[in-house]
């Protein structure tokens, strides 16, 4: 991503025409793909040629014709075609729009077709900024052709090299989803089939992915393993089973019922068996009474139980003062009165018909049990006290925020101010370079502190010169370094630099070119 905005930044902001060198899987077209996230819909207009075969004049107009929307059934001829492109060119010009033209896959351009692609390139202020990516020996073509020779000192070569194994390691990853994980060994295989290529390693991950999303699809139809589905039916199973068996309706057995009601006229006769007994054991002594009521008894059979226990009563009362063994007479009050309390629940389930006769002694029917009296309804417990009735004791009020400590004031930026102050003086400096002199760009940043933090983080940093000017609207600082009579010699100190200046690709460009960026401020 460093690279593709150096790249833009070039392309914008300077007239060179960029060349673009690698080997095939070098990532070429993955770069084009990071410039065209980066141009500026606003100020410049992209027209992007892909070729994949041989293209000539004829070829190379209409596919930028089509890239650049125009309408190619009302340009029958190479002529109109061009004349289209320069009109078009002129039109976005004259409102401030300025179009960048890349070609991919520059070695399938024929010699004419390249050379109108040079013509374009020195209309002068109307010139497109272009770009061309080709393999390397497309420079030793451009040498032969004298194109570097007549654009000597505007011409920009960028050479594509492979990755290290940690910086391919660092894309890869960068390739990969968040949930895919890859193991160390096939991350060692992805490596070695790309041989540290940006294009092949894309290629190997979108493979890879390709064949772990067969399969994750294969693998989401069962999203939980075979044992665990089978613990869930399970749990299922019992969960339903027991919900069946809860809320069944549970069946009463009618004969039950239909029996008890049955059986219901066995006290009646379990009566006569009692009374029956009860005369039999009565003694001698009230044997003369017993038959004198001998007779009643035969009519009252069929009275109810509680008629012939009044019938026994009134016996015991008669014969109470004929017998001194009176005493013994509470034994039939023990035999028959016992089953007839327990039958009397049962007697009004019988559903006779004819009418009974009205006992002697009428069990008293249970009044209605009466209701229950209205109570007076409890006195209102006291409310609970209203907030405004009860004095509730005030909240505590909340402890004041400690006081903030007052800020320590900060150190007064000695260094930065004593850097500030010289930015002025090093844009003179500059200016006061010959503009036939090259110099070494370092950086460019929005930020004018960290070019600053920079600067200060070099072993000698009074040989860096920064300079603001102004890019895509914008305040854009920039860090050049030493001053050199040739491009040749700019291009050698390169290696002289310390390691982590050269990973920076600093490339070398004209005094003339600072001069005019440093100008832009004053416009």
């Amino acid at each position: 991503m460093q690279l593709a905005e150096k790249l833009s930044h070039l392309s914008s902001y300077s007239a060179f025409l960029i060349l673009l060198l690698g080997d095939s899987g070098s990532g070429r077209s993955m770069l084009l793909d990071q410039l065209e996230a980066l141009h500026e819909p606003r100020t410049q207009r992209l027209a992007r040629i892909h070729l994949q075969q041989k293209t000539d004049v004829t070829g190379l107009l209409s596919v930028l014709i089509e890239a650049l929307g125009l309408d190619p059934e009302l340009l029958s001829d190479n002529r109109k075609r061009l004349a289209a492109v320069h009109k078009h060119i002129r039109a976005l010009a004259e409102v401030g729009i300025s179009l960048h033209v890349q070609v991919d896959n520059a070695d399938y351009l024929s010699d004419n077709a390249l050379e109108l692609l040079l013509s374009l390139f020195q209309l002068g202020e109307l010139a497109p900024h272009l770009l061309l990516t080709a393999l390397p020996e497309f420079e030793q073509r451009a040498e032969e052709k004298g194109v570097l020779e007549r654009l000597e000192n505007r011409v920009h070569i960028q050479r594509l090299m492979p990755f290290t194994d940690v910086e391919a390691e660092d894309f890869v990853l960068s390739l990969l989803p968040s949930q895919v994980e890859l193991t160390p060994r096939q991350l060692r295989k992805l490596l070695d089939l790309s041989d540290g290529q940006p294009g092949q390693l894309k290629m190997a991950v979108d493979t890879l992915l390709q064949q772990s999303g067969g399969d994750e699809m294969s693998s989401r139809s069962f999203p939980l393993p075979p044992l665990h589905i089978a613990a869930v039916v399970t749990v299922l199973l019992l969960i339903t089973g027991f919900a069946v068996w809860h809320y069944l309706p549970k069946k009463n057995p009618e004969p039950q019922g239909v029996a008890r009601i049955q059986v219901a006229p066995e006290p009646i006769r379990i009566e006569a068996q009692s009374s029956s007994v009860a005369q039999i054991e009565a003694r001698d002594v009230l044997a003369e009474r017993l038959a004198e009521q001998e007779a009643l008894q035969e009519s009252e059979v069929s009275l109810t139980p509680s008629a012939g226990l009044q019938v026994l009563q009134d016996m015991e009362s008669m014969s109470s003062g004929v017998s001194e063994e009176a005493p013994e007479l509470p034994v039939p009050e023990v035999t028959a009165p016992e089953p007839v309390v327990t039958s009397e629940p049962e007697l009004p389930t019988q559903s006779e018909p004819e009418p009974q006769p009205e006992p002697a002694a009428p069990q008293p029917e249970p009044a209605p049990q009466p209701e229950p009296a209205p109570q007076p309804e409890p006195a209102p417990a006291a409310p609970a006290p209203t907030p405004s009735a009860e004095p509730r004791p005030a909240p505590a009020p909340a402890p004041a925020p400690a006081p903030a400590p007052a800020p320590a004031p900060a150190p007064a930026p000695v260094a930065t101010a004593a850097t500030s102050a010289a930015a002025g003086t090093q844009a003179e400096v500059l200016l006061s370079w010959p503009d036939n002199g090259f110099t070494l760009q370092m950086l460019g940043a929005r930020s004018e502190e960290s070019v600053i933090r920079f600067i200060q983080s070099q072993a000698q940093p009074q040989r860096f010169y920064r300079f603001k000017t102004l890019h895509q609207g914008e305040p854009w600082h920039v860090v050049v370094y030493g001053q050199y009579p040739t491009r040749a010699a700019a291009t050698e100190a390169v290696r002289g630099l310390p390691a982590d200046l050269r990973d920076r690709n600093p490339w070398a460009r004209t005094i003339s070119s600072v001069k005019e960026d440093i100008r832009k401020i004053d416009q």
